[in-house]
Formats: C-alpha cells, sequence, structure tokens
C-alpha cells in the first residue's frame, strides 16, 4: 500500500505543472470571452491607419535613426496559414513589406507610408512572410517565410531612400522547420524560433494537441550564416539552445537577457545569453533565468530603447479562430453582392487586441484591451519620439498611438 502511495504521489507531482498550465490556459479562455473581457485604453491616443492600404501585417520593427517602422504584411494569410491550419484552394497573394514614417505626424499618408519594390527575389517563388530583423550597420532584413516547398529566411539589403529591397540570400535548414521570429546577435548569427514541431498541415491533430497541451517542443535555435555569405551554395550552421512550448516572439533586453514568448504558457521565458571563448567553435548557450505570466495568448515581442518589454497578443483565441476563419470571405471583393446575413456577420465579427509593457522595476502594465484594431500581433515603441505601432495579424491597417 505504502508503495502504491509513493508511485501515485510521484505521479501527481509529475503532473501538477502540466495540469496547472492546462488550468490557466483554460482560464484565460473562459475569463477573456468576449461577453466577460474588460476593455482599457491606457494610451495617451490612437488611431488606426492606411486600412484600405495593407492588412496582415505578422510584424513591425523600428529603424529609430530614420523614425521609420518597417511590416511584413501579407494578404495571402487569409487563405494560407501554416501556423494556424488555414489551406484554401486557389491563388494566394504573396505578402510584401511595407515602411511607415512616424516621425512625422502631419505628414500625407502618401508621404508617410510606402511600399518596398522587392528586387532579385527568386522568380515564381511564393512570399509568405512572419518575423522581420533588421541589421542596421549592413542595412540587412532578414524575413521569416513560410513558403509553400518549404519554410526559409530571406535576407534582403534595403535602400531606405530608393524603398528598395534587393534579395541576396535564402536561408534553409532541417531545424528551421518552422520558424517564427528573429533575433540579431550580429548581422552573421541569428536566433531563430521556431513555433511547433508538428507542422499542421502534415499533422494538424498532433499540431493542434500540441498547442493546447502546451508542450514543449517549440524551439531556439542559433543559425551561422558566414559559410552562406561567403559562398551562396554553401549550407549555415544551427544548433538547438533552447525548447519552449510554442516558441513566438524573441527580443535581446540586452546583451546577455534575452525574452522568448511562448504563447501556451503563456508568458515570457527569460534567458541568460552566454557567448563562447573567443576560440570556441561551440555555440552560445542559454541558461532559464525566470519566467513573468501574461494573462493572454502572446505573439511577438519588441524592446524600446529604455529598455522596456513590449508585448502583443490574443486574449480569446476561440475568437481569433473565427475571425482568421471568415477573413477570405469578408475581405473579398463579391462581399459586396454577398447575402445581407453574410455581410452583417462580417462587420460584427472581430477579434480583440491586447498590449503590454514589461520593465524590471514595474513588471507587467497593460496598455491596450479592446477591438479598434483587432488581433494585435506586434507592439514596438520608439521611447524617444514616443510613437507607438501596433500590427495585427489579420487586421486592416496598423494602429498607431502617440505619448
Amino acid at each position: 500500500m505504502a508503495f502504491k502511495s509513493a508511485i501515485f504521489i510521484l505521479a501527481l507531482a509529475a503532473l501538477s505543472p502540466i495540469l496547472y498550465d492546462s488550468y490557466i490556459r483554460l482560464s484565460i479562455i473562459f475569463n477573456n470571452a468576449p461577453d466577460k473581457l474588460a476593455k482599457l485604453n491606457n494610451l495617451k491616443s490612437f488611431e488606426v491607419k492606411f486600412e484600405d492600404s495593407v492588412r496582415n501585417c505578422e510584424d513591425a520593427l523600428l529603424v529609430e535613426s530614420k523614425g521609420l517602422a518597417i511590416f511584413s504584411c501579407d494578404a495571402g494569410r487569409e487563405s494560407y496559414n501554416t501556423v494556424m491550419g488555414i489551406f484554401l484552394p486557389g491563388p494566394v497573394p504573396s505578402a510584401e513589406l511595407f515602411g511607415y514614417f512616424y516621425n512625422d505626424a502631419s505628414a500625407s499618408d502618401s508621404e508617410s507610408f510606402k511600399r518596398f519594390d522587392i528586387q532579385g527575389y527568386e522568380p515564381g517563388a511564393d512570399f509568405h512572410t512572419l518575423g522581420l530583423a533588421y541589421d542596421e550597420e549592413t542595412s540587412t532584413l532578414f524575413v521569416v517565410n513560410h513558403r509553400k516547398d518549404g519554410p526559409t529566411i530571406e535576407a534582403f539589403k534595403l535602400d531606405l531612400t530608393a524603398f528598395t529591397a534587393k534579395h541576396f540570400r535564402t536561408i534553409r535548414h532541417p531545424l528551421l522547420h518552422a520558424p517564427n521570429s528573429i533575433a540579431l546577435i550580429n548581422s552573421r548569427e541569428l536566433l531563430v524560433t521556431n513555433d511547433h514541431y508538428f507542422l499542421s498541415e502534415k499533422f494538424h491533430t498532433l499540431a493542434t494537441l500540441e498547442t493546447y497541451l502546451g508542450l514543449p517542443l517549440g524551439t531556439v535555435v542559433h543559425v551561422d550564416i558566414s559559410p552562406l555569405l561567403e559562398d551562396p551554395t554553401s549550407a549555415v550552421e544551427a544548433n538547438v539552445l533552447a525548447r519552449v512550448p510554442f516558441a513566438n516572439g524573441i527580443a535581446f533586453l540586452n546583451e546577455t537577457t534575452l525574452a522568448v514568448a511562448s504563447t501556451t504558457k503563456p508568458g515570457v521565458y527569460f534567458y541568460t545569453f552566454s557567448k563562447p571563448e573567443s576560440n570556441s567553435t561551440a555555440p552560445p548557450t542559454l541558461t532559464f533565468q525566470s519566467l513573468v505570466r501574461i494573462p493572454y495568448y502572446i505573439d511577438n515581442l519588441q524592446v524600446s530603447q529604455d529598455g522596456a518589454l513590449y508585448v502583443a497578443g490574443h486574449p480569446h483565441p476561440p475568437s481569433l479562430n473565427k475571425f482568421s476563419a471568415t477573413r477570405h470571405i469578408c475581405n473579398s471583393p463579391d462581399i459586396v453582392t454577398a447575402d445581407p446575413s453574410v455581410q452583417e456577420e462580417c462587420g460584427m465579427a472581430t477579434a480583440p487586441s491586447w498590449i503590454s509593457r514589461w520593465t524590471e522595476d514595474k513588471g507587467v502594465e497593460h496598455l491596450y484591451v479592446g477591438t479598434d484594431f483587432p488581433t494585435s500581433c506586434t507592439a514596438a515603441f520608439d521611447s524617444q519620439r514616443k510613437v507607438g505601432v501596433v500590427a495585427g495579424l489579420y487586421g486592416k491597417g496598423i494602429m498607431v498611438w502617440r505619448e
């Protein structure tokens, strides 16, 4: 009897963290249901801009020296989304890259919002963007691309005067099987999150279980592209540094502290980042520091120059799933002739956004909860100019706030 009791206690102890995390995930879905979610606005002022020009922007970053925000936006996400498991038949438009000069609030839309002319990209290859990272010293933009023949990271040289993006390398590796977000160590080394082990297109049920059970099968991968930069036919070097449930956004707080978003923990993992000895060929290491819980399913991370971590995400995943599943109908030109009930449903449907800020001194501060701009996935803030931007996974336009 004592032996059986000991086995039961050990099993319960092993399952307790899993059961607790499952309770947290279910509580978020229950407490953040549309009829219960309390709206909040601690932003001084905000507006939604360029609704007729762009939609479905997954990531955003700031080039603060230029007062410029860069967005990756994919109209094709309405019919092709590898992370959420949307694979509709028919042609799929490719993604585009956009820039918004936020430094002058009085500038006209045509002056402040521009599309990058993508040059030299592989003819006929599709382009479906997720995470972005920019190395200003080399003018290199890295873009996660979930193309249909296999995921890649594309490298572009940006000209921020001519607004051109010249493609010069495609990065592939078996360990980059579900890339989502990128943090740069330098122009030759990247840290990349893989959000899942099981790919929805091939193993939909297993991918769903991985998501909602919060299994720690996502990874943080160190990628050294030095060989590829020297020779475009060379392979890159890659190593797994950490495993995280639904690893999503990733950002350096400083040279030694890395933040990784776990969508389904949900929370932010903090790691100590350690470089190898100068004469070593070993990859860097990540040592777990702490976990900060977030009361919604978080997406991307950005760090402002004053050291604050900005977090955006999705309060109610069922609403996001329903909203995303109807965008190919609601954003179709045919919606104007659709049945009135369909038009009404499209007009009423929404998926709330949640934006927060974390600092070591104040902890988590919630800035915005609401539906004025749906499906927030990235928030970035220029702490000098006091301007922030928000990208929406299935939102029209971008959200801009000023303090």
